[in-house]
This record gives structure tokens, C-alpha cells and sequence, in this order.
């Protein structure tokens, strides 16, 4: 695999030991152009060369950051309005949802109602309408299954975390309009955009490349990986059904879609979001924040985190997720300290929402969005300040993990141990473990060897959070 840098006053060049198929020798180097493109006569220098490239001031870290989310909110609503003819007439219908609140029991029912300033009503299965402050509310889930069959012919990664899934269907000034299952034509600014992946990134022949190309990733340059496995850098200017046109050392370019797998925009930081907030998760089409929500049976009235309103249809939301209540991720907290000590492998290092080799936290087949994934022997130490009141997690062996896999978990509130479980295998989750920690200033999350020393100890302490009185 090649890295390709970009020179001032020359074009983009490899170093001499190496090659690609195609390549054109200038001089003492090899020039390397993609089959089918142009490189605009720049060969080795000189006067005909173009300049260095410049970041715009019209995209990404100086745009205005009010502008995409107008964009993509008109285009969300044209989209939602012109189904809603029917979807008025249904608008009483309620839909039916399991509610995971602070307390230990889940609530099922119908969602009658949900706002952030007045929580959520349920009519409850036992016929009882029960009121649920929203600071006591972790996660929404309803009985609309997450669909494979939508549009995902490529994956958008926005700022903030968002993430859509659709269809390239064109371009409009510098935004990138994206065919979705369930919201329609969006229209979503290069500006907001951080990675898109066609469809061929998760690919058992593109996956190494992929790897290489994350940890290779310029936080200066757009980058687009090619399914050869080449890269060409410089400044994305259009996403359209056309290709991706990026300008480089060679001049203006268009790379056609089927022959990209990637591409890694420089993009501002995220904005900063107001708490509380939440997270609509869609039936098909990825999952979008919003600072203000009024659900009212079949009609969802939602704010987007840059100001914008929406109107959608519940039928479409799989999940909503709370942030800023009393429940606290303890992924989302830094630890004071962490100490790992193999037996004989190399050190490992912790991972957030995510298993320790970077995958998935699964464990007995069932995957889990938040968590915090170890390799034995480890101790995670958190500082509570004395400002939380309830501990609780799951904890099991990833599925990753082999036959070999054996470990004892312990738990410690201010250095005295409150858990301990010996014989902990790959196939089984355990837990809840809920523990009272008020006024209690640290936890200490301990993974020790089992009887087979440390070989394939991959652990995950799952959904773990604090909760605050």
C-alpha cells in the first residue's frame, strides 16, 4: 500500500522504490495518474505547474454554522410533507414501545406523548397511564425494526456523530443530496460531512485497505481511497451521481463512483450541543440529534442541534435516545487512570463502545451500542466526586473471545470491593449489577486472570452508567 503525497509546484509523486501499473516516469520519479484521468500538465516543476491548493473560506471550518442545518431541514421537510396527507389522517395512532428509565423496571406501552420540557405519557399494558419525567428516561425503543432493505448505497458520517444512509442522487451549490428511505431527498453541505463509504467499504476484499486508510486519515486534506487501493488527496469541490471532483496537484479531477470506496473530508469540529438533547434513530436511514422533540401520536415535531425544525412520521423511529437526563454513559467519562498487565502477550488498551480489538461489544449473540471493553488483567478507575448515586452495568466475554477465555470481575467503591464474579466464559451475560455509590468519590471496574492465565480474555463491561440523584 502507497501513500501519496502532494508537493508544492509539482505533481503528485511516489518515491522511487515504488510503483503502480500505469504510472508515467517524469525524471527521477514516477508520476502517478488514475486510469482515465488527466493530470493537467504538471509533470516535474516548473512554471506551468499549478500552485499549492487553499482551503476555501466558503466550506467546512469557516462556513457558517447555521448553514447546513437550513439546507438539510428544507429538504427534510419538503420530503415529510408530501406524505403526510395520509399521515394526518392517522395521527391519533399510537405506537407501541418498551421504555428503559433510571429505575430497574422497563415500562411497555403505547407512546401516547414525549417531549423534553414534560416527559413522556404512557399508556401502560395493564390499562394505567403512567407520566415519566424526562430526566428519568434513558431509551425509547419501539416495535419498528431496524430495516436492511432501505437505501444504503453509501453511508454519510456527519459532525456531532449523525449518521445517514441513502442514495448519491446529485448535488445542489455545495451540498450533497442523498436519496433516503425515510426522509426522502436531503440535501446535506460538504461542510457537515466527515467520511461517506460506499457500499463496498464493508467488503471482505476492501477491509484491510480500509484499516490503512483510517489510521493513515490527514485532518488537513480530503482523502478519497480507490478500489485499487491508491489515494488521491486534495479539496473535495462537488459530490454528485456522477463522481466525487476533487482538486489536486493534477488539476481538476472527477473519480467516478465505482471506483471509490472512501472518502475522508476535513470538516470542522462538532458543534457544541445544548443538554439535554436527543438522538432519533430512523427505521432505514441512520440517525439524526435534535434539541427539541414533541411526539403526539403518530406525528413527531423535532428541532434539529443547528435550530432547524422537522416533521416526521413514528412509524419511521426505531429508537430515541435521551442524553443530559440522570443517566450518565460511563463511556462518555474519561477514566483517572488505567493499569493493564499482561502475562505474557503485549499490552492492551481500553476501548469506548467498542471491544477491545475494536469490533463490536458482543456478547451470547446480542450486540450492544455502549459499553467499555478490556483485556484481563485491567482496572479502570473513575472519579464520582460524590455526585452520583447508582452504579449499574452488565459485564460478559466478548464472542470474539476463544473457548480459552476465562476471568474474574470485581468492582470497588472507594477501594472497598462491593462485586466480585469468578468463572467468567465466552456465551453468557451477567448482570445487572446495580450499586449504590452516593457520596462514594471513586470506582475501580477490575478484570483479573483466570484459570488459563490471560489467552483470548476479551472482556466488556456493557452498558455501563452513573446515575446522578
Amino acid at each position: 500500500m502507497s501513500t501519496y503525497h502532494c508537493h508544492p509546484g509539482r505533481g503528485r509523486t511516489i518515491q522511487p522504490h515504488l510503483s503502480k501499473p500505469g504510472a508515467r516516469t517524469t525524471g527521477q520519479h514516477q508520476s502517478w495518474v488514475p486510469h482515465g484521468f488527466s493530470r493537467g500538465g504538471c509533470d516535474s516543476g516548473g512554471p506551468s505547474c499549478p500552485p499549492p491548493l487553499k482551503r476555501r473560506a466558503t466550506r467546512r471550518k469557516w462556513a457558517s454554522p447555521q448553514r447546513w442545518a437550513t439546507r438539510l431541514t428544507a429538504a427534510i421537510a419538503v420530503a415529510a410533507l408530501a406524505s403526510f396527507t395520509a399521515a394526518d389522517q392517522v395521527a391519533d395512532r399510537q405506537i407501541e414501545v418498551s421504555v428503559k428509565t433510571v429505575t430497574e423496571d422497563a415500562v411497555r406501552g403505547q407512546l401516547a406523548t414525549l417531549s423534553i420540557t414534560e416527559g413522556a405519557l404512557i399508556h401502560t399494558d395493564d390499562g394505567e397511564d403512567q407520566r415519566i419525567p424526562f430526566a428519568d428516561l434513558v431509551r425509547i425503543t419501539t416495535t419498528v425494526p431496524i430495516s436492511q432493505h432501505g437505501r444504503r448505497d453509501v453511508t454519510l458520517s456527519l459532525t456531532g456523530g449523525d449518521v445517514l444512509y441513502g442514495r448519491l442522487a446529485g448535488a445542489r451549490d455545495e451540498s450533497v443530496v442523498v436519496e433516503t428511505t425515510d426522509l426522502g431527498n436531503i440535501a446535506v453541505p460538504l461542510e457537515s460531512i466527515t467520511r461517506i463509504d460506499s457500499a463496498r467499504a464493508g467488503q471482505p476484499a476492501y477491509r484491510e485497505s480500509v484499516k490503512w486508510f483510517q489510521r493513515a486519515a490527514d485532518a488537513d486534506e480530503d482523502r478519497i481511497l480507490l478500489t485499487n487501493g491508491d489515494v488521491v488527496d486534495g479539496f473535495v469541490t462537488r459530490i454528485d451521481a456522477d463522481g466525487v471532483s476533487i482538486e489536486s496537484s493534477f488539476g481538476q479531477t472527477t473519480v467516478p463512483h465505482r471506483l471509490v470506496v472512501v472518502v475522508c473530508l476535513a470538516s470542522s469540529p462538532p458543534p457544541r450541543l445544548d443538554r439535554p438533547h436527543l438522538i432519533l434513530t430512523f427505521r432505514s436511514s441512520g440517525r439524526l440529534t435534535v434539541t427539541h422533540l414533541q411526539w403526539s401520536g403518530n406525528v413527531v415535531e423535532a428541532r434539529l442541534h443547528r435550530g432547524e425544525q422537522i416533521r416526521i412520521e413514528a412509524e419511521k423511529i426505531v429508537r430515541v435516545d435521551v442524553v443530559g437526563g440522570k443517566w450518565e454513559w460511563l463511556s462518555t467519562h474519561r477514566p483517572i487512570s488505567y493499569q493493564h498487565t499482561p502475562m505474557l502477550s503485549l499490552g492492551w488498551e481500553y476501548a469506548n463502545d467498542r471491544n477491545v480489538l475494536g469490533g463490536p461489544i458482543t456478547v451470547a449473540g446480542t450486540v450492544f451500542e455502549h459499553g467499555v471493553g478490556v483485556h484481563s488483567h485491567s482496572k479502570l478507575t473513575y472519579d464520582l466526586k460524590g455526585a452520583y448515586r447508582k452504579f449499574v452495568t452488565y459485564f460478559g466475554i466478548d464472542d470474539d473471545s476463544g473457548p480459552y477465555a476465562d476471568v474474574s470481575a470485581y468492582i470497588l467503591v472507594d477501594g472497598k470491593p462491593r462485586f466480585e464474579k469468578a468463572d467468567v466464559r465466552r456465551g453468557t451475560l451477567h448482570g445487572p449489577v446495580r450499586l449504590d455509590v452516593t457520596r462514594a468519590n471513586r470506582i475501580e471496574l477490575v478484570v483479573d486472570f483466570g484459570q488459563n492465565g490471560d489467552l483470548q480474555d476479551r472482556f466488556n463491561w456493557i452498558e455501563p452508567a452513573l446515575i446522578r440523584p
